[in-house]
C-alpha cells in the first residue's frame, strides 16, 4: 500500500525529506516559478502543496504513556544535539497532514511513519550540523529579500491573506524560511556546485529515454482553486451565467495566479495531477470545467488555447533534457553526500522511549 505522496525512492528519511522538497523549501508561501510547461506546473503544485496545511481539518495528539522524567528524555542525539519529543511531534503532525491519505493507515503504517519522522529529523540535525561547520548561515538581509520575493508573488494583501487565512505563527514561519534556505544553500554549496552536464552526455541520455519526451500536446489554461465546494458551485453559475472568467479569478481564487485572472499559462500532458490532466486536456477551448476536487481544493478550469504535438528537434528539447539529467545526478550526489555525512556522526535513538509516543486522531471534515 502506497502511503506518501513524496516520491519513496530514496532511502529511509530520504522518503520523508527528499532533495527536490528540501530545495523548493516546502514551506506555506512558497515562492514561485514563473514560466510556462513544467516549471509552470512546479509553480502551481508547490503553493498547493503548501497551502494543503489548512485544508485538512486533522488533529494530532501525542502522548508519552510512561511517566514524567520519560517525557524530558530525548528520543535521539546527533552528535550531542538532542532531539526532543516536542520537536519530533512537530514534524510528525506536519509529514502525516501533507504526506498522507490518512484513510489508508494502519497501526504498522503509524509505526512506519514514526520511524520515517524521526530519521528525517536525524537527517537535518546532520545537515545544519554540517553548515555550522563550514561557517554557512543566512543572514537578515537575505531572510527578508526572500519574504519580498514571496510577497510579491502575490497581489494586494494576498500574502496577509493567506498567513491570515492559514493562522500562520510569522515568526516561526520566518525561522522555519531560514532553515529551510540555508538547506538549499548547504547543498548548492556541497552537492550541486560539482554537478556538471556535458551535451554529449545528454544527447546519450536523450536516445535512452526518448520515450519521456513524446510529441507535447500543451494546453494554455486559466483557473479558479478555493478551499470548499459549496463555494464552488456558487463561482461555476456565475460563470455560466456570463461572468467574466478572469474578473471572478481575481475575486475569488485563493491562487497565487489569480492577480493575472487565474492564467497558469502552457501546461504538457501528463505532468498535472491525474483528476485535473483528465479534465483539461478532453476540454475544447472556450469552455468551462465543472468542478474538479483534488488533492490541492476545489478547480473550475477554462482552456485558452490547445497546441498539439509536434517532431520535437533537440535544439527544443536540450535545455530540458539537460536539466533533467542534471537533476537525476544532483539526487543520487546528495544521497550519497548525506549517507556519507550519516556514517561520521554519532547518533543515537532511544527505541523503547519512541514505542511509547501514541497517536490519537480526531478527523473533522474536509
Amino acid at each position: 500500500m502506497k502511503i506518501f505522496m513524496w516520491k519513496t525512492s530514496l532511502p529511509r528519511a530520504q522518503n520523508f525529506i527528499p532533495l527536490s522538497i528540501v530545495k523548493k523549501a516546502p514551506l506555506p508561501l512558497s515562492i514561485l516559478i514563473d514560466g510556462e510547461g513544467r516549471r509552470g506546473y512546479e509553480r502551481f503544485h508547490t503553493i498547493f502543496r503548501t497551502i494543503v496545511y489548512s485544508f485538512f481539518c486533522v488533529f494530532f495528539i501525542i502522548t508519552i504513556c510512561s511517566c514524567q522524567e520519560s517525557i524530558s528524555k530525548p528520543l535521539a542525539t546527533v552528535d550531542g544535539v538532542k532531539i526532543s519529543i516536542g520537536e519530533f511531534n512537530e514534524r510528525f503532525t506536519k509529514g502525516l497532514n501533507v504526506s498522507i491519505d490518512r484513510s489508508l493507515l494502519t497501526p504498522e503504517d503509524y509505526n512506519r511513519v514514526k520511524e520515517e519522522a524521526l530519521h528525517a529529523l536525524i537527517d537535518e540535525k546532520i545537515m545544519l550540523l554540517r553548515a555550522g561547520e563550514i561557517s554557512l548561515a543566512i543572514s537578515d538581509a537575505e531572510l527578508e529579500r526572500k519574504i519580498e520575493e514571496i510577497k510579491e508573488s502575490y497581489s494586494g494583501e494576498g500574502f496577509e491573506r493567506i498567513v491570515s487565512a492559514q493562522k500562520v505563527n510569522y515568526s516561526l514561519w520566518k525561522e522555519e524560511l531560514r532553515k529551510r534556505m540555508l538547506l538549499e544553500k548547504l547543498i548548492a554549496s556541497e552537492v550541486d556546485a560539482h554537478i556538471t552536464v556535458k551535451e554529449n552526455e545528454a544527447k546519450k541520455y536523450y536516445r535512452a529515454h526518448k520515450r519521456m519526451y513524446p510529441p507535447e500536446t500543451r494546453v494554455h489554461v486559466a483557473q479558479i482553486v478555493v478551499q470548499d465546494r459549496d463555494k464552488a458551485e456558487r463561482i461555476l453559475k456565475r460563470l455560466k451565467s456570463g461572468e467574466d472568467f478572469g474578473k471572478v479569478a481575481r475575486e475569488e481564487s485563493i491562487g497565487p495566479e489569480a492577480a493575472k485572472g487565474g492564467n497558469l499559462g502552457f501546461v504538457s500532458q501528463g505532468i498535472m495531477p491525474e483528476e485535473i490532466d483528465a479534465a483539461i486536456f478532453s476540454q475544447p477551448p472556450g469552455e468551462i470545467s465543472p468542478v474538479i476536487k483534488s488533492f490541492y481544493g476545489y478547480h473550475i478550469f477554462k482552456i485558452i488555447e490547445r497546441i498539439e504535438g509536434t517532431k520535437i528537434k533537440w535544439s527544443d528539447i536540450k535545455e530540458q533534457v539537460t536539466d533533467d539529467l542534471r537533476k537525476q545526478k544532483e539526487e543520487k550526489a546528495y544521497v550519497r553526500w548525506l549517507e556519507d555525512l550519516r556514517s561520521k556522526a554519532a547518533i543515537t535513538i532511544d527505541r523503547e522511549l519512541l514505542k511509547k509516543v501514541t497517536i490519537t486522531l480526531n478527523h473533522g471534515s474536509e
